[in-house]
């Protein structure tokens, strides 16, 4: 098979590996709070060790007020949880002060009862106080605090981990270990590192090298939404390489990413226009 370099997501002349410079990933504040709620909720699960949910009425009752879209009284009362130690209160709590929801906004008190849920185990709050140590470029910090959610089985932490690994940042430059941390969010089906994954396997850069392996990986994560994923397997379909070569499939793929707004992908799409019906 041809060993042409897959394309980019920037300009045709920048190696994909240039794209592990992407920032971190940050899960912002989402409606929908849930006593049973799920990674796309606002609601993380870390240790509930301080009080649990069940005998806290305060936390019970700041759930119904936030699903109501009453936050203002929501907020009131994650703080009277959060004052008695509820780790997830104090944790949604920061993430309220974040986005200015029931309250106004205040990075000094959401960096503040951030760290008091992190410090108690919970995951979502130190995945959160990695990311604001490493907007703040205290790579030292934030890869510790990315470690210990990572540890907690957080695919979201998993990925941010083996991110910092790959552009050595707070931590020695290690492909290995950034395939280890990709992998396993890769294995709780995040997108993101299915697709970094596949990068790694593609140039054989702590994994060795496979084209078939890199395939399947862009397969997974372009199933799942992934843009990045979506183009360059549609160029894997175009070359024959780890997969069959297949121009349907090729048009096909690159096409959802066009719709994804992946910006390399529009300009494939319009090169290709007089080929296709």
């Amino acid at each position: 098979m041809p060993g042409t370099a897959l394309h980019s997501s920037t300009a045709r002349s920048v190696p994909m590996e240039d794209r592990s410079k992407a920032e971190l990933l940050h899960i912002p504040i989402r409606a929908g709070l849930s006593l049973h709620s799920t990674r796309s909720s606002i609601i993380g699960r870390g240790r509930r060790e301080a009080a649990s949910a069940a005998s806290n009425p305060y936390y019970q009752q700041a759930v119904t007020d936030y699903n109501a879209g009453n936050f203002t009284e929501a907020a009131a009362s994650f703080r009277l949880s959060a004052e008695q130690g509820h780790a997830e209160s104090q944790y949604l709590l920061s993430m309220m002060y974040d986005a200015g929801q029931g309250l106004p906004q205040d990075d000094t008190q959401a960096s503040y009862w951030e760290r008091k849920a992190a410090d108690q185990g919970h995951a979502y709050a130190q995945a959160n106080l990695s990311f604001r140590y490493y907007t703040a470029n205290d790579f030292a910090e934030a890869f510790a605090w990315c470690q210990r959610a990572a540890h907690s089985q957080l695919a979201w932490a998993q990925y941010n981990l083996g991110l910092m690994y790959r552009k050595g940042e707070g931590v020695a430059q290690n492909n290995t270990e950034a395939a280890h941390w990709y992998r396993l969010a890769a294995t709780q089906n995040f997108p993101e590192a299915q697709q970094k994954l596949a990068d790694l396997y593609y140039f054989g850069q702590g994994v060795p090298l496979s084209y078939e392996t890199a395939a399947a990986w862009y397969r997974k994560a372009a199933d799942l939404g992934n843009a990045e994923a979506q183009f360059q397997l549609g160029h894997l379909y175009a070359i024959g390489q780890g997969v069959e070569h297949d121009y349907v499939q090729s048009r096909y793929w690159i096409r959802q990413a066009a719709l994804l707004g992946h910006e390399q992908a529009v300009r494939e799409l319009k090169r290709r226009e007089y080929r296709d019906p």
